[in-house]
């Protein structure tokens, strides 16, 4: 019996500001040195990475490994599962919140494990996991049969078309700030490099940003209301680029952190985003942490669009709901 996985590889040849398609023919050679029963496809567009790593897990493949960034690593974690029916697992209630109904997802391949090779602008969950190596060293922990289950998040959210849509991550999804931030990113040139593309992104936030007045509810046991700059429900630790947001968050202990950054002003939030890549945003007196499994939030004032980040990506707005499934993926090691 082989001693690797049967792998299938899944490569955004324009993540990382192009620098999968460059480097391909050395990414191949190194990945294919490791896992000898191997195929690849190259992304084409927005979701094709789900469509691919569905695909792949129903012809049987035993790993399914991402080759790219945060987006790309999420849209192959949406794909180990079949497509959830938004309306059938959620509803929008009449005082604008959004409620569970039935969400469990469904996974394709039960025994599927879950590979990374982080190339992308960003490159947040590989902080979390460890793999900061070069990309000889990150292509090494793919071979053998070494894995650990991790918990999966799910977002339920209004789409750029208010519909209800949902979607899975196993980074970090959330509201205000940083979907700002997400939708000035994705709209400009990566070529600096993760961390100066999302703070000249976040600069340009900072100069326009006020603060929103968001309801939450934490397990159905806790409700918050307050001005905030970001609500941060965190599987991982780190988002934008580096920032580390969760200092502590765990993926695999059944859990969300979560981290309201509260009615900072400008001259503070200046000071939170300075800190916030070393932590230290959290000794803020505005900036509090809880824990929890299901958080719901709404915008109080419903006219105000207050949009989301999920793994870098910015699908819709608030109103929304977030929900853990631990142990969800086998994610190699």
């Amino acid at each position: 019996m082989s001693v690797n996985l049967r792998t299938f590889v899944i490569a955004n040849p324009r993540a990382g500001a192009g620098t999968v398609k460059e480097e391909w023919t050395l990414i191949e050679r190194l990945l294919r040195t490791k896992i000898p029963e191997l195929d690849y496809a190259f992304t084409e567009g927005p979701a094709h990475a789900t469509l691919l790593a569905r695909e792949a897990l129903r012809a049987g493949w035993e790993m399914v490994v991402s080759v790219g960034g945060d987006g790309t690593l999420n849209e192959v974690v949406n794909g180990f599962f079949e497509k959830p029916d938004a309306n059938a697992s959620y509803e929008l209630d009449a005082d604008g919140w959004i409620a569970r109904k039935n969400a469990e997802p469904r996974p394709i391949h039960d025994k599927a494990v879950l590979g990374h090779v982080p190339l992308g602008t960003g490159g947040d969950f590989r902080r979390t996991i460890g793999l900061m190596g070069g990309l000889s060293e990150t292509i090494e922990h793919l071979s053998g049969r070494h894995t650990r289950p991790i918990d999966v998040g799910q977002l339920a959210y209004l789409d750029h078309k208010d519909n209800l849509a949902t979607r899975y991550f196993i980074n970090i999804a959330s509201a205000g700030f940083a979907g700002q931030v997400d939708h000035f990113t994705n709209g400009s040139w990566k070529g600096l490099g993760g961390t100066a593309s999302f703070m000249a992104a976040s600069v340009r936030t900072y100069a326009m940003w006020k603060n929103v007045d968001l309801e939450v509810r934490l397990d159905e046991t806790e409700e918050i209301r307050d001005k905030m700059m970001n609500l941060v429900v965190a599987n991982g630790e780190y988002f934008g680029g580096g920032m580390w947001v969760a200092p502590g968050a765990e993926i695999d202990d059944g859990e969300f952190q979560v981290v309201v950054m509260g009615d900072i002003s400008k001259l503070e939030s200046f000071e939170a985003i300075a800190g916030i890549y070393r932590g230290r945003h959290l000794s803020m007196r505005k900036v509090y942490r809880r824990r929890a499994r299901q958080v719901a939030a709404r915008a109080v004032d419903t006219k105000q669009p207050v949009l989301l980040d999920l793994d870098g990506e910015q699908p819709g707005r608030l109103p929304a709901m977030w929900n853990i499934h631990a142990g969800a993926i086998q994610l190699k090691i």
